[in-house]
């Protein structure tokens, strides 16, 4: 193979002269190539979430060994000489040339054409061989007399390879040259420079993206999201940052919400005061744990708060269960639910506590009727507090595990003044019970706030709230999102 035109004199061994218009040939076909079946493709892989970049996708050329992955603003470059690996096609890998001769590996008996092209892409020959499974010899200019200088085509079992060939008369010397084409030329069979590339990526669809030359950019590179429940059970998609998983065991459940969460600062800071406890509904399974609020009966003061995941537009995750008064001791080996299936106000089927986006819009979980009927009110079970109730009722027993998937849309300010107010839907038990909401205030209580006010422009992390009743909590997670619109009703 010729690496650049320089390599021309080393490997040329001439019988005879050459003529002026070989010699032109020569230049025109040498100049600037490069080694054949190099590729120089480049492209952006986003997340059709948020349209940002995806770090550490896989983008392989299909039917070779060439893989690379995307950075960590989703950007790949693949450059080099790529070849086949016994891919979907006749060959097990590219043609090649050695000592004047032409070999075709095959992987059956089949058979090849070969078509010879004048340096203006004129025809000039072309036969058919038979090759048998295994390494074929071929003589590759026996249809041709006298130096050439131009194109050959390889054609079998549906695949081509179209490149620049050298051959010098008596020499025994031919070569593959890489490079594009010229315009003159670009008629011809152009396969072995068209090919795709496949991009995958954990939690995403992976996707085929074709390409028509060697040196292209792809563009951007959308991977959409593999149809997912939402509910309880909804596992992270990409992307999430996990603020709680629960099923790695007691030691990883504790490192968690210490490395992850804080006492919520609202006066003087203290420590995290709830409590690492059994899942009630895997109780044989000591890797199985929950977030258990604790112990505090005056909102505010035991509330933990997230300190990573702090993201101005999201989508959050929260399963939760309702349990009513503490067991002694407060971490049971069998808790116990003390079911209720109407609303009660006090006693050992009471709970109370919520989940705050960016810890200021309260997300209510209260005692309430699990009658579809009794829709809950602006302070009740599944609304968000005094601001809206929940179209429907979706409310289950005490100990039984409920979830909400919300989809925020964080306030626009331009200074400290609010521009547009923030927006958030809201899915409970996997039914939407509020559809793109304006939120107009803050939750009750912003005397106890630590600055987490509607009119605040700082982003604040996920709240749990404590109010001195047995609610636990469990697969907590939440993505980040870029919502140019006021719109929230998505799901992905």
């Amino acid at each position: 193979m010729f690496p650049n035109q320089g390599d021309f004199s080393m490997h040329f061994s001439l019988s005879r002269p050459i003529g002026s218009g070989f010699l032109s040939a020569l230049i025109l076909l040498g100049a600037g190539a490069a080694a054949a079946q190099t590729l120089n493709l480049k492209g952006r892989v986003l997340d059709k979430a948020t349209m940002l970049g995806v770090a550490g996708a896989t983008v392989k050329v299909t039917g070779t060994a060439k893989t690379t992955t995307t950075d960590s603003e989703g950007r790949f470059t693949i450059t080099g000489s790529v070849g086949l690996t016994g891919g979907k096609g006749a060959l097990a890998r590219e043609p090649w040339f050695q000592d004047g001769s032409l070999f075709l590996e095959s992987k059956s008996a089949t058979t090849a054409e070969l078509a010879w092209f004048g340096a203006s892409g004129e025809s000039l020959a072309s036969v058919r061989r038979d090759l048998r499974a295994g390494v074929n010899k071929l003589d590759a200019f026996g249809a041709v007399s006298g130096d050439f200088a131009g194109f050959l085509r390889v054609k079998t079992g549906g695949e081509s390879w179209t490149r620049r060939a050298l051959h010098t008369a008596g020499a025994g010397h031919v070569a593959w040259v890489g490079g594009e084409l010229p315009a003159a030329a670009r008629g011809l069979s152009k396969a072995s420079a068209a090919g795709s590339v496949d991009v995958s990526c954990e939690k995403l669809n992976g996707k085929t993206v074709p390409y028509t030359s060697d040196s292209q950019d792809l563009g951007d590179i959308v991977l959409d999201y593999p149809e997912r429940k939402i509910g309880v059970g909804a596992n992270p998609i990409y992307g999430a940052t996990v603020l709680f998983d629960g099923s790695k065991g007691r030691a990883a459940a504790s490192a968690e919400l210490q490395a992850k969460w804080q006492d919520w600062p609202r006066f003087t800071p203290s420590d995290i005061k709830f409590n690492v406890a059994r899942d009630p509904q895997y109780l044989a399974d000591t890797n199985r744990m929950t977030l258990q609020s604790c112990c505090n009966s005056q909102w505010g003061y035991d509330d933990i708060q997230a300190k990573i995941g702090l993201y101005e537009d999201c989508q959050i995750h929260v399963e939760y269960i309702g349990m009513g008064e503490y067991d002694t001791p407060i971490d049971s080996p069998t808790p116990n639910a003390n079911p209720s299936g109407v609303k009660v106000t006090s006693g050992a089927s009471y709970i109370n506590s919520g989940v705050y986006v960016a810890s200021r819009y309260e997300v209510q979980i209260q005692a309430w009727d699990t009658a579809a009927a009794s829709i809950p009110g602006a302070h009740d079970m599944g609304a968000i507090v005094n601001d809206y109730t929940p179209v429907t009722n979706q409310n289950k027993l005490n100990g039984v595990w409920q979830a909400y998937d919300i989809t925020y849309r964080g306030a626009r300010f331009s200074g400290t003044t609010m521009t547009t107010q923030p927006y958030m839907s809201v899915w409970w038990n996997g039914v939407l019970t509020h559809d793109n909401r304006k939120v107009n205030a803050a939750a009750s209580g912003l005397s106890n706030h630590s600055g987490e006010e509607h009119t605040d422009p700082v982003v604040y992390g996920l709240k749990l709230q404590s109010e001195g009743r047995d609610v636990r909590f469990r697969n907590i997670w939440i993505k980040k999102l870029v919502l140019d619109q006021a719109q929230t009703k998505v799901g992905y």
